[in-house]
């Protein structure tokens, strides 16, 4: 079965900058060319990224979205919050943007966030002397379940923004409504399939598929009206990705020697503190 990431075999040319690359060793050759071993992907799309010869592939819900779940009428759009800066000059009519695809509500995945967040605070209560591992980033979590599943149990058993988000719309809305979130991370599309929480998102786009969809159907993204997003509206939740994000977002100390708190971000920093913990 085909993973998130594949790679397109007559395109590949023997550079193996994925080999090089990958932080999960993920990539094998055959035959001269560099294919994902979908077993041991992390998802998170820096092969796709790497590649000179655009050799690797997304799995794309592209159609899906456009022919299976917007002709329903009742397809929401759930957007993540880094939706400015792939968009920076249009930004604020991208929720009119997507209006005119079809989607009949726009809403943000960062209320998502405030959501969870007091569950992070209660959480972090209750650490004891217990090391807890988090991060908006599904990749670290498929890092740490393929790699070093003796951190399993460290893992926060808080869903993320965009699960807690999608289960929100479903009971709000109703549970015959479709979720579609759109956002910048590859590994979402991995996240979304799980079993443990495949109840709350139908599909992703990356903001890259979302452009291709605007281009592919001559959708300018500048002539549309400035509205805003659909309620419920986010509030400090907007900072969850960032760096730190969680911290302020549930309200919790950052103060390293009071609190015993590390923020690291960075493909490097995040191995070797996930190492130090393993150790």
């Amino acid at each position: 079965m085909a993973g998130i990431v594949s790679t397109i075999g007559q395109k590949c040319r023997r550079c193996f900058s994925c080999i090089r690359e990958c932080p999960a060793t993920a990539i094998r050759v055959v035959n001269g060319q560099a294919f994902v071993i979908t077993e041991r992907c992390l998802s998170c799309g820096h092969c796709v990224k790497v590649c000179s010869q655009h050799a690797k592939e997304i799995s794309s819900d592209i159609e899906k979205v456009l022919f299976k779940l917007i002709p329903k009428g009742k397809t929401v759009a759930m957007v993540a919050p880094s939706f400015a800066a792939s968009f920076p000059n249009d930004y604020l009519k991208l929720p009119s943007a997507l209006k005119s695809m079809g989607f009949i509500k726009v809403t943000e995945a960062a209320f998502g966030a405030d959501l969870i967040s007091p569950l992070y605070g209660k959480l972090f209560e209750k650490i004891d002397g217990r090391t807890i591992i988090s991060s908006p980033c599904p990749a670290i979590y498929n890092y740490i379940e393929k790699y070093f599943t003796e951190l399993v149990p460290n893992l926060a058993p808080i869903v993320s923004p965009m699960i807690a988000m999608g289960r929100y719309l479903k009971e709000t809305l109703g549970n015959d409504i479709k979720v579609v979130f759109i956002g910048p991370c590859v590994a979402k599309k991995s996240e979304y399939i799980d079993e443990e929480v495949n109840d709350a998102v139908d599909a992703v786009l990356t903001f890259t598929e979302l452009k291709k969809i605007f281009n592919d159907n001559n959708i300018d993204i500048s002539s549309f009206n400035e509205i805003e997003f659909d309620p419920p509206y986010a509030n400090l939740g907007k900072s969850f990705p960032l760096t730190g994000g969680l911290l302020k977002t549930a309200k919790i100390s950052g103060d390293i020697l009071a609190k015993k708190v590390i923020v690291v971000d960075g493909k490097e920093k995040v191995e070797e503190i996930i190492q130090d913990v393993w150790n």
